[in-house]
């Protein structure tokens, strides 16, 4: 299943960016089963959305938990299935 985690926070500049990256990477690999594939930005707001890869909601659950959103960011997740998934 393919997860795009919405944040809804501005990143100011490339320094903030990576340090960001450089975590998210490092706490999916600590996790089974999720693997960050990309990152990328709303046009007109201050949101960026994360695209994992993951087993399973649980594996990202348990991922959320050692990487919870930037302090007073909201945040919200999105399920894709693939048509084998769906139909399973």
């Amino acid at each position: 299943m393919l997860i795009l985690k919405h944040v809804e926070y501005e990143i100011k500049d490339n320094l903030q960016l990576e340090n960001l990256l450089a975590h998210i990477r490092k706490t999916t690999s600590q996790v089974e089963g999720i693997l960050f594939k990309n990152i990328y930005f709303v046009k007109v707001e201050k949101e960026f959305v994360l695209f994992l890869e993951c087993e399973s909601e649980e594996k990202y659950l348990e991922w959320r938990e050692i990487c919870p959103p930037p302090s007073g960011a909201k945040d919200w997740y999105e399920i894709l299935l693939t048509k084998d998934e769906y139909f399973h």
